[in-house]
């Protein structure tokens, strides 16, 4: 006789209940219990990340945890991305795979979306650095992980303008700011939109004298005396008008 219990999962936001046996593997009941089978198995022994999914919004590689370990939990898979808030048909981290050529055979791509998309609920704006860093559990024997890691760079920026269009821009902490007509902030007066990096007397940014302002640029220049400069250069255009030398 089986020894059996029942778990409930909740897999892609619909709740499962299935019966297990206790050493029955996570993702084994993913993958032939619910049918879920964009998790793939690859090695068994945790080391090539093709079964990862997110559990409670963690990595989690599917062959090491038992089902029953998992139960009560929120189980993603590749199958859910597509159903996420930001996906708009598909998710940016698919497109972006698409687009950059992140996959060959494609056996990798389930646990690779899985950790990126880790990643990027955690820092939205990775270095490659950090890139590397996250999908160093998932292996992939095609691709050299090169276009792997701009397919996590394009769904970043995506990601980020979509914020921006949104009303606002996206922070460090992955938060949206929005300006207060729900679009970028402009700079003060004075300052370029098109070259303002944000800091104060640079690239066009605030300052006390308005840039177009001759006067106030003048005196600027030449240390508070820009009213004689003005004169001087009027007198001499003045001058020149009559002939006369200066």
């Amino acid at each position: 006789m089986t020894d059996e219990r029942e778990i409930t999962l909740t897999v892609n936001g619909t709740e499962h209940t299935v019966e297990v046996e206790p050493r029955r593997l996570l993702v084994h009941a993913i993958r032939e219990d619910l049918d879920l089978t964009g998790t793939h198995i690859g090695c068994d022994t945790g080391n090539c990340g093709a079964c990862t999914v997110l559990k409670d919004g963690e990595p989690i590689k599917s062959c090491l945890m038992f089902a029953a370990q998992a139960d009560g939990a929120e189980i993603l898979t590749v199958e859910g991305m597509e159903d996420l808030p930001e996906a708009d048909g598909i998710h940016p981290l698919q497109e972006g795979f698409r687009e950059e050529h992140g996959l060959q055979c494609g056996y990798c791509t389930p646990g690779m979306l899985m950790s990126g998309k880790a990643l990027l609920d955690e820092d939205p704006d990775p270095d490659e650095e950090t890139i590397r860093d996250a999908i160093s559990g998932n292996l992939c024997r095609c691709t050299g992980y090169q276009n792997i890691v701009r397919s996590i760079e394009y769904a970043a920026d995506e990601l980020a303008d979509r914020a921006a269009a949104d009303g606002g821009a996206v922070t460090a902490d992955g938060g949206a700011s929005a300006s207060p007509e729900g679009g970028h902030e402009p700079p003060a007066v004075g300052g370029d939109a098109d070259t303002f990096c944000g800091r104060e007397d640079c690239c066009g940014g605030p300052s006390e004298a308005d840039p177009f302002d001759r006067e106030a640029l003048l005196d600027d220049a030449e240390g508070g005396n820009g009213d004689a400069a003005v004169d001087s250069t009027d007198t001499a255009v003045d001058a020149d008008d009559r002939g006369d030398s200066v």
